[in-house]
């Protein structure tokens, strides 16, 4: 009887019947959020009141049914795909890649071995080779898909110490008489910093480097950071730059980077999470240029290439490296023949079980294509730059630095406003906004002045929207200027 019961868990009619309900409000949460309704971006609720209404016994939720439950979260989420939506690099995912981890969830095949998913791990690996041409490198590369950006740079630092250490760091553990460590820009992700010390490099051996009034790396103190660190008795492996930066959108000079690693026998990663979709326009390519020479890249493909996330890819111009990062013996999943199999994804990640991203990433480059991502890119950093130039128009704003990606961040700073006002002032901005529903933006630390911070994700958002943002700020501006007073 119990098993009875528990097989017409999965009875196909009843899916099909589910799935039919599913895609309808879907579809209609789509149109409603893309069409400029009424919908709000985000529904504002206090984190301890929202918690309490999503109780399994909450009054709401004992009679409500699975399509119900659906419409429920729809609307206590923030929305990706609404034009006003221009707040942190979260992509709003195209149909067709929703449609193929709606597949790959269903199949729920854990890819650690190929024969735990010979589909993904083949999509994988041409996605990987796509991308190595795309990048300038030659047919030694090779990568591996990552749950996440973080995932993927602590990849791609895990495979900087093993190749740049002078002994088996992976085997023997970290020596504390000769400490490693990495050069990063003071405006690199933070998973950059976390991550090294995660492998055990410490603190101390993370070596910050000044950025330039675009806040990108100075790469002319790179000679004078690394004779520091030396003095130190660190031994620097590796410097990692940014394709773009988090804060700013701004890109380090790769090509100054890659010459300096070259000359100093130095790993060069680049975290392209963000900015690298400009491989696939004509236009903001040359932004790139230098990173045909990187050891290794990361790229998200749940930012700038339109994908559901999380789906990144970590790739190595020596494909080599990627395998000698994880080197170890699990004799119930990898045969002693196996040697440096592409195939085996977990020889090369710290993920054992892991979804069907390479399916996904895909699914988007076969049925949308490079023109169509690159006319995305293109006009994201296009609309971009024209926001930028409005804001410097307007009285009252200031804009932070000149856009070079999708990423503008501006201030409300009304004359006589400096320091400490402007930033509660601004803080108070950003709160009022996003709690009216009517756009969503966040906030960024710069210098210690907070700036609004912008990123232009949809496809959809406009210069008139914008415009109506800049009057947004303008008028919670005023408003809550006179209430400081």
């Amino acid at each position: 009887m119990a098993e009875k019961k528990l097989s017409s868990n999965y009875d196909s009619e009843e899916f099909r019947k589910q799935g039919h309900e599913l895609i309808d409000v879907l579809a209609d949460y789509l149109k409603d959020s893309t069409t400029r309704s009424d919908m709000h971006v985000l529904n504002y609720r206090e984190p301890d009141d929202l918690v309490k209404e999503y109780a399994f016994d909450h009054p709401s939720n004992r009679d409500l049914s699975l399509g119900g439950f659906i419409r429920k979260v729809i609307g206590d989420m923030n929305h990706m795909h609404h034009p006003r939506f221009v707040g942190h690099q979260n992509s709003p995912p195209l149909t067709a890649g929703v449609i193929a981890q709606m597949c790959t969830t269903l199949l729920n095949n854990g890819v650690a071995v190929y024969e735990m998913g010979p589909a993904a791990m083949a999509a994988e690996r041409n996605v990987i080779r796509y991308f190595a041409k795309l990048i300038g490198f030659g047919d030694d590369a090779d990568g591996i898909f990552t749950h996440g950006g973080s995932a993927g740079n602590l990849t791609g630092l895990l495979a900087a110490r093993q190749a740049m250490s002078e002994y088996n760091i992976w085997e023997e553990g970290v020596r504390h008489d000769r400490p490693v460590g990495i050069i990063v820009s003071d405006q690199s992700h933070y998973s950059i910093s976390r991550n090294a010390k995660v492998i055990g490099l410490g603190g101390r051996s993370v070596i910050r480097i000044p950025y330039d009034s675009r806040y990108a790396m100075r790469t002319d103190l790179l000679s004078e950071t690394l004779r520091r660190a030396e003095e130190k008795g660190i031994r620097v492996i590796c410097v990692a730059a940014n394709a773009c930066s988090t804060a700013t959108g701004t890109y380090d000079n790769l090509e100054e980077v890659a010459a300096f690693c070259r000359e100093n026998k130095l790993w060069f990663h680049v975290d392209g999470a963000h900015g690298l979709g400009v491989l696939f326009t004509e236009k903001y390519r040359h932004l790139a240029r230098g990173l045909e020479h990187a050891d290794s890249v990361v790229i998200d493909f749940h930012k700038m290439l339109l994908t559901p996330g999380l789906n990144t890819m970590v790739i190595f111009r020596d494909g080599r490296r990627s395998y000698e990062t994880f080197a170890q013996k699990a004799g119930y999943l990898f045969d002693k023949q196996d040697g440096n199999e592409w195939y085996n994804g977990a020889r090369r990640t710290l993920e054992c079980t892991k979804s069907g991203l390479g399916i996904v990433a895909w699914t988007v480059i076969k049925y949308y294509g490079e023109e169509a991502l690159g006319s995305y890119v293109e006009s994201r950093h296009d609309l971009a730059g024209r926001f930028g130039d409005t804001i410097r128009k307007t009285a009252d704003l200031e804009l932070a630095v000149t856009p070079e990606s999708n990423i503008v961040c501006f201030r409300y700073a009304p004359a006589g406003a400096d320091g400490d006002r402007l930033n509660e002032l601004n803080r108070a901005i950003r709160k009022a906004v996003v709690q009216s529903g009517e756009f969503y933006l966040v906030q960024t630390e710069l210098d210690r002045s907070i700036w609004l911070r912008t990123s232009l994700m949809n496809a959809m958002t406009d210069d008139a929207d914008l415009e109506r943002l800049i009057k947004a700020v303008l008028r919670h501006g005023a408003k809550i200027a006179g209430e400081l007073t």
